[in-house]
């Protein structure tokens, strides 16, 4: 046989390229808006993938949940209102309804279902997302692959990943919110049916959680400068707007009703200048640390959170979606004018659906900037960026090129969003998500959580008969608030709730955020902390920023992560420690006695565990009482 005769067998890189072929067009077929069918497929799959996600990613452990979400249900279950006194902080008279699902769930479920039917709920967004890029890609002949890959690519945004199974609420929510804005999109006309619906989902939305109006705000303006007749502009805003309102009433009005009646602010002790209840301070407005500090800084906002994004979140959440969005913008401008010039005649303007997405984004953007400037508020438009970075792409650039960079923009947002997926706190699953242990003791008459750290998950595991109330929290408490806190007391016996040792090393060598603590999560999903740690000891020793927490020292109880300089080697950290932990009872105890006129009986305190699936977070319960000769200020 003569060798020139054979056949030349394809290279790897050709194979390669023809396995990729086949896998796109098996995905195509399976997951492509071609059909209905398509549709169904592709969104099942991405609410079992958010779903599996949550699960990997184990027990949610957020500040939040620890300080609020749990507490808040419970209460509203058993009916404490009258009963406690700011347990949960400022947060305690947040409404509970979207929290009643999860508190139900994790009592009378196994904890991972409810962290799979939260991570499921939460990929549910990949349904407006879709809807509303197949409406603004009516014009482009491959939207039946676009709309499902830019739904995704949304999906792939800092805020969404940082949340992704977690009970803070915002991806709970956003669904609501992006369906009313593709329910709003008009086709040939507004149908009566759809708008009222829209308003229904944005209703419930902000009924679920306030900083959502924002959105119908922006959503009113949308409506209204779409390109439509007046009548019919004014028409739809009034649908919108009456259908909201009426929904609101309905999810939130019988319960801000109560915190009225009960405390004279509806939005206690939120934006209390403008109501004055007594037991709040007169000037709160709001959390306004993470604004801008003035109009140079709001003109940069989305490259200055892009470069630093401790400027709006606690947690950094890298992202480079709002900077792209930000230079592309302009660049999409300049070339549709430079079109307007060379034809000298009007460019084609943006569809109606465009516009009105347009409108949604930026209005949303502009009141979110000047209300909250809170990077997880701003979920919704986070998820429509890289369905607007393609439109603004494809529109500065001509095809074939614009395409292609369109493509290179929205997988590199993706990109820098999954390689810095970051998140507010997980622990490892187990059956139960709450662990308390409960003293052998009777109950006391009152029992005052004290400090600005989350203690009031741990209250429908302890006594109920007990009244709770917060103090030297969050709450800005007003001379009416001690007087009420000293009158409590007056009742019979109580205790205080305080951090525990292991708790205070925790807050101090494991932000949630930080170098070690990714480290320590990805110890353990590999089973790496459990026997003598050997991997993770050579880590350290060849690390410059990161030092080993040997068990006895770590709060979890197994091998751990700190950043290095902030324990000291051998007994002197334990010794560091126990040093810091008397002197914080110290200064708990002069606080007490100086504000509260209380006396804290510190070498009468017991200790006892409590835990998030397998992370434990131990307390303490000390004596306390009126100090007869104190003279609080």
């Amino acid at each position: 046989m003569n060798l020139a005769d054979t056949p030349a067998r394809p290279g790897m890189a050709a194979r390669l390229r023809a396995a990729a072929g086949r896998a796109a067009g098996l995905l195509e077929h399976a997951f492509a808006f071609h059909s209905r069918a398509g549709a169904r497929r592709a969104t099942a799959a991405v609410a079992a993938l958010a779903a599996l996600l949550s699960l990997l990613r184990g027990q949610d452990a957020n500040w939040d949940l620890r300080n609020y979400h749990l507490h808040n249900a419970w209460s509203w279950f058993e009916g404490r209102l009258g009963l406690d006194l700011a347990p949960a902080q400022l947060q305690s008279y947040f409404a509970p309804g979207l929290d009643l699902p999860y508190y139900l769930l994790v009592q009378h479920a196994p904890a991972p279902l409810a962290g799979a039917v939260l991570g499921a709920l939460h990929g549910l967004a990949f349904v407006p997302l879709a809807w509303i890029a197949w409406c603004l890609l009516a014009a482009d002949p491959h939207r039946a692959r676009l709309a499902p890959v830019l739904a995704l690519a949304g999906l792939a945004s800092a805020v969404f990943l940082s949340e992704l199974g977690n009970t803070m609420g915002d991806n709970s929510t956003a669904p609501l919110v992006l369906g009313a804005l593709a329910l709003c999109l008009p086709g040939e006309r507004w149908r009566a049916a759809r708008v009222l619906g829209a308003g229904a989902l944005l209703g419930l939305a902000v009924g679920l959680k306030l900083t959502n109006a924002t959105y119908a705000v922006a959503l009113g303006l949308a409506v209204l400068a779409a390109p439509r007749p007046w009548r019919e502009r004014l028409g739809a805003g009034a649908g919108l707007t009456a259908a909201t309102a009426l929904v609101f009433a309905l999810v939130a009005g019988p319960w801000l009703y109560r915190i009225w009646n009960e405390f004279g602010n509806p939005l206690f002790p939120q934006y209390n200048a403008w109501f004055q209840a007594p037991l709040a301070a007169a000037d709160v407005t709001g959390d306004m640390r993470w604004r801008p500090r003035d109009a140079g800084e709001m003109l940069w906002w989305p490259l200055l959170f892009t470069l630093d994004p401790h400027r709006v979140s606690e947690i950094a959440l890298p992202q480079l979606a709002w900077a792209a969005l930000y230079l592309a913008a302009p660049a999409a401008v300049v070339a549709w004018l430079a079109r307007r010039r060379r034809s000298l005649a009007v460019a084609a303007a943006p569809d109606a659906a465009t516009r009105m997405v347009a409108v949604f984004f930026v209005a949303g953007f502009v009141l979110w900037m000047l209300v909250f400037s809170i990077h997880r508020y701003l979920v919704v438009l986070e998820l429509l960026a890289p369905l607007l970075l393609w439109r603004l792409m494809q529109g500065a650039w001509p095809a074939p090129a614009g395409r292609r960079l369109a493509h290179a923009a929205v997988a590199a947002c993706a990109l820098v969003a999954l390689a810095g997926w970051n998140d507010w706190g997980h622990a490892r699953w187990t059956s139960t998500a709450f662990a308390v242990e409960k003293p052998a003791r009777p109950a006391p008459a009152t029992v005052l959580l004290v400090g600005d750290e989350p203690h009031s998950w741990r209250l429908p595991f302890l006594w109920k008969e007990a009244a709770y109330v917060g103090v030297a929290s969050n709450f800005p408490e007003s001379p009416a608030y001690a007087a009420a806190v000293r009158e409590r007391l007056a009742g019979g016996e109580a205790l205080a709730l305080l951090v525990a040792p292991a708790d205070a090393m925790a807050a101090r060598l494991q932000a949630k955020d930080g170098k070690a603590a990714r480290y320590n999560r990805i110890a353990a999903s590999l089973l790496l902390d459990r026997g003598d740690c050997a991997l993770m000891r050579r880590m350290a020793a060849r690390s410059r920023s990161l030092a080993l927490l040997e068990p006895a020292q770590s709060p979890g109880g197994r091998c751990s992560f700190a950043l290095e300089g902030a324990v000291q080697p051998g007994g002197d950290a334990r010794q560091a420690h126990e040093t810091e932990v008397r002197g914080q009872l110290e200064a708990i105890a002069a606080q007490l006695a100086s504000t509260y006129g209380l006396r804290l009986d510190a070498g009468a305190c017991s200790r006892h565990d409590s835990r998030i699936g397998d992370e434990h977070f131990p307390y303490r319960l000390c004596p306390v009482a009126l100090d007869p000769g104190a003279q609080p200020r």
